[in-house]
């Protein structure tokens, strides 16, 4: 019996969600509908006491439990509420009735069991399905009413909110109508044009537009678009933007329009003297650019701007004639390009380590265009623009200063060798200028004091005189010919010795000055050895006439004795 059915279904929940779910994916409002897991839960069990009526034979229905059909009125008014419609309410309810016939049909019972059961469960479904549809049509037409009072309601709130806003802003506010007549103006224009008649003019002419028409009118300032106006009060300007609103969705020709007109006088006033800021900002920047780019270009050390790609971004005219390559084509190679492995090396790891604003120094050795390297020094540095990293290097070929320093590091051996050779050259000075002193010291300890000693003894004047003239000769000799051998040791001489070298100077013979003198052979060879031993020359192998030809022993005429 029913009681058997109602027995089966009781555990079928999970099926019936299943197959509820199967029935609903079939209608197009699948992803729209939606019912909680507690509604859902109830819902089965509500649409089994559906078969409940049946007498105990189960040959007679009763009547329907009112609660069956409130909870599904119910729920249908909840879906409504939360944006479904009454069509996709009743899909919902009929996707749930169909996902309990299949839970019927597939029960083990009698068919005429199932038959009649399904019979009444049809009959009590139209019955709750008919409940949603007229509670509808019923809240339809109390719900026509109840908007009809809010809209009226909302239409005064509008009105009231209109005339507020109407008076209280401080726009400029003028009301035409389908001819550009203005009917309404609020206070804020009536105090601006305090002067002129508003109600009733043509809005073109209040304005000062040129046009006879509204249509006219309207091609100079296209509706729903802001216009730059200038107007006149007191003898002063005033900037507006204008706008003309159409006062409906039909053409602006039947209903006319409001012009709307915002006081924008500060924020032009501001607006013009951030342009001149601007104009005079940009033509100092140019000027900037123009000044830097001619630095750029004519300093005397080439510059390069390297990305993170390692490429020539920027170049001036130096770094070109550094490398032999025109700017053009410099940039946009690869800096590695310029030096040799070596240099890459050093450049990657000083790039690598560098943070921003610290300046690094390197000697490398680059490469000209035609293969040729050259020493270079790289100073380089980072910056960060926008986000992305840059390195400025500054190139310089130091060829010259490697050549120079190389001179001068030359010339400085060879003026320490100047240096020595000339402490050399003093030490030898000073060495012939000590051997000259001694030398002077000696000659005139040696020749000229004992001169002066036998010139204070000599009692003969004519004997004195050959001294002094002696002396004299000494002296000058002393002061204009170091070098010439003075005759200082002829005053060692005694008279008898003078004589004797007199006559040997004048070539005699050793008899002939024994006959002159008078004296004996070996009185002469006695005189002759002490002339020697005064005069140095004992040992040596000089002959004494020689040594004596040139010296001045003439002590005049004298008397023999």
């Amino acid at each position: 019996m029913i009681d058997d059915i109602l027995e089966q279904l009781d555990d079928q929940l999970d099926n019936y969600l299943e197959l509820w779910t199967h029935h609903l994916q079939q209608s197009s409002y699948y992803e729209s509908i939606f019912v909680g897991h507690s509604d859902s839960r109830q819902a089965f069990h509500t649409l089994l006491a559906t078969l409940k009526p049946f007498d105990s034979t189960g040959s007679t229905p009763a009547q329907q439990q009112p609660s069956q059909t409130e909870f599904f009125v119910t729920l249908a008014q909840h879906q409504r509420a939360s944006g479904m419609t009454t069509q996709m309410c009743i899909i919902c309810f009929k996707s749930m009735r169909l996902a309990i016939e299949d839970l019927i049909e597939a029960v083990i019972i009698a068919d005429h069991i199932k038959l009649k059961a399904l019979r009444l469960f049809h009959r009590q479904t139209d019955i709750i399905e008919t409940a949603i549809i007229g509670e509808k049509d019923h809240n339809d037409s109390d719900k026509k009413t109840l908007d009809l009072q809010r809209v009226n309601r909302e239409l005064t709130g509008k009105k009231n909110t209109y005339e507020s806003i109407f008076s209280a802003t401080s726009n400029l506010v003028l009301l035409t109508d389908k001819t550009g007549i203005i009917i309404e103006a609020n206070p804020e224009a009536v105090v601006f044009f305090s002067g002129q008649q508003l109600i009733g003019q043509f809005c073109g002419k209040i304005l000062d537009l040129p046009s006879d028409s509204l249509a006219e009118l309207l091609q100079q300032i296209t509706p729903n678009q802001v216009h730059e106006i200038t107007l006149q009060r007191d003898q002063f300007s005033q900037v507006f933007n204008l706008q003309a609103l159409p006062l409906s969705r039909s053409p602006v020709a039947e209903h006319g329009i409001m012009l709307l007109l915002n006081d924008i006088t500060c924020t032009v006033d501001h607006r013009q003297a951030m342009e001149r800021r601007v104009t005079e900002r940009t033509r100092a920047l140019a000027n900037s650019e123009k000044m830097l780019d001619a630095i750029f270009q004519s300093v005397g050390k080439g510059i390069l701007l390297i990305d993170s790609d390692r490429e020539i971004v920027k170049a001036n005219q130096q770094a070109s004639e550094i490398f032999g390559i025109p700017p053009e084509v410099l940039i946009g190679t690869p800096f590695r390009y310029l030096t040799d492995e070596a240099g890459c090396n050093k450049l990657s790891a000083i790039r690598e380590n560098l943070i921003e604003g610290q300046r690094r120094h390197v000697e490398v050795t680059s490469v000209y265009v035609d293969g040729k390297t050259f020493p270079c020094e790289i100073t380089m540095t980072r910056m960060d623009l926008d986000n992305q990293k840059f390195w400025p290097v500054i190139v310089r070929d130091i060829s010259e200063q490697l050549a120079l320093e190389s001179g001068l590091r030359e010339e400085k051996l060879n003026t320490e060798e100047m240096n020595v050779t000339l402490r050399n050259v003093l030490k030898s000075i000073e060495s012939d200028r000590q051997q000259f002193e001694q030398n002077l010291t000696h000659r005139i300890r040696s020749g000229l004091l004992p001169g002066l000693e036998k010139v204070r003894h000599e009692k003969d004047e004519r004997i004195n005189t050959i001294y002094l003239d002696l002396l004299k000769e000494q002296l000058i000799a002393l002061t204009t010919d170091f070098e010439t051998e003075l005759d200082a040791d002829l005053l060692k001489l005694s008279k008898s010795e003078l004589k004797v070298c007199r006559f040997i100077k004048a070539g005699l013979s050793g008899k002939e000055i024994c006959e002159t003198m008078n004296l004996s052979f070996e009185t002469i060879q006695t005189h002759r050895k002490n002339i020697r031993k005064k005069l140095c020359l004992r040992g040596k192998d000089v002959n004494l006439h020689t040594f004596l030809i040139n010296r001045n022993c003439d002590l005049g005429t004298t008397d023999g004795n």
